[in-house]
């Protein structure tokens, strides 16, 4: 046993604050209850454990939770009134960002709706469990995009490298994009899966690309700009949840073989079957991204993505969108009906 000296002054321990936003667009109730949940029953905790999980530093982060997500990026971004952020994604919507400031730092926004389940729940009890589930998530998530940035990982360091055709190349900021989606969803799964599957929502947008392409073929005879963006839109939100969906299912170990929702989705056969596995297993090939990568690794699995996504999109899904060595584009739909 040691004596301590009783002029020394222990550190503080570092003071973690959690700021809220905006909640006065949300419904009162359900605002009241978040900042219950938040300040009463250790939501706040819950969401700087996780942030502190692989950003231990608190001064490189500050954390808001935001009625309205696209006003608060906005003002982070300082951007001008034609050029807002836009949180829709096909039928779901951004349920977060990070942001990296000129000196090192980050700010992260949740939104508040992050935490109120699409399902009914059957008691507070339950309620405050799945916020902290989801907010685990969202929280370990989202420093997931700080690290990648940190290590020069991330998509603005390899979305320029990919190779291949112009038409595969027009792909590549998308799918940067949706790889480190996916590998910061492999991380994240070990220690804090979704209380949300990604199978509940596959289906429903895969019925969104039908509708949109469907309509985007009857569009093309007045404004083909306009529809080729709504179909190449739906395509990439598609291939978003698609994403999101290999971290969840995984392999299983396999090298021949992704995993399938079950039971399959309707829409499942017609669109994905054919190209799942290449889809999953190429993802697979990306380590967790609290697990270091070289740029040229993750570059070429980009390369493969791009060609795998063109063909998918080609001569399974029905849309040809294809760029040309002048810089111009041709998009054909080669289905009356999706």
């Amino acid at each position: 046993m040691t004596n301590q000296d009783p002029t020394v002054t222990p550190e503080p321990e570092p003071e973690y604050r959690v700021d809220i936003e905006h909640f006065d667009v949300l419904d009162d109730e359900f605002a009241n209850a978040l900042v219950t949940v938040l300040n009463n029953h250790g939501l706040a905790r819950t969401l700087v454990a996780g942030l502190l999980l692989q950003l231990p530093d608190p001064g490189m982060w500050r954390l808001t939770i935001s009625g309205d997500v696209v006003a608060s990026v906005n003002a982070i971004e300082h951007r001008e009134e034609d050029n807002g952020y836009t949180i829709e994604r096909g039928v779901g919507e951004v349920g977060a960002r990070t942001i990296s400031a000129h000196d090192g730092t980050y700010d992260i926004v949740i939104g508040a709706w992050s935490f109120m389940p699409a399902f009914e729940v059957s008691s507070a009890e339950e309620l405050v469990e799945y916020m902290h589930s989801i907010g685990a998530h969202l929280a370990i998530h989202e420093s997931g995009h700080a690290i990648l940035h940190q290590r020069g990982e991330d998509s603005e360091a390899f979305q320029e490298l990919a190779t291949g055709t112009k038409t595969e190349r027009a792909w590549r900021k998308h799918l940067a994009a949706h790889i480190d989606d996916f590998r910061i969803e492999k991380m994240t799964n070990r220690t804090a899966p979704s209380p949300s599957s990604n199978v509940e929502s596959i289906g429903d947008t895969i019925a969104h690309m039908r509708k949109e392409l469907t309509e985007s073929n009857v569009l093309r005879l007045t404004n083909g700009e306009a529809a080729t963006l709504r179909s190449s839109n739906a395509v990439n939100d598609l291939i978003r949840v698609m994403t999101y969906l290999g971290a969840e299912l995984g392999t299983g170990g396999a090298i021949t073989k992704g995993l399938r929702p079950d039971p399959l989705p309707e829409g499942w056969d017609k669109y994905l079957e054919e190209i799942w596995d290449a889809w999953a297993l190429n993802l697979d090939r990306l380590e967790p991204a609290d697990e270091p990568m070289t740029v040229d690794e993750i570059t070429a699995v980009l390369t493969d993505l791009c060609k795998i996504v063109v063909l998918w999109s080609q001569n399974i899904i029905g849309y040809h969108f294809e760029m040309h060595d002048d810089g111009s584009w041709t998009a054909n739909w080669t289905r009356s009906t999706y």
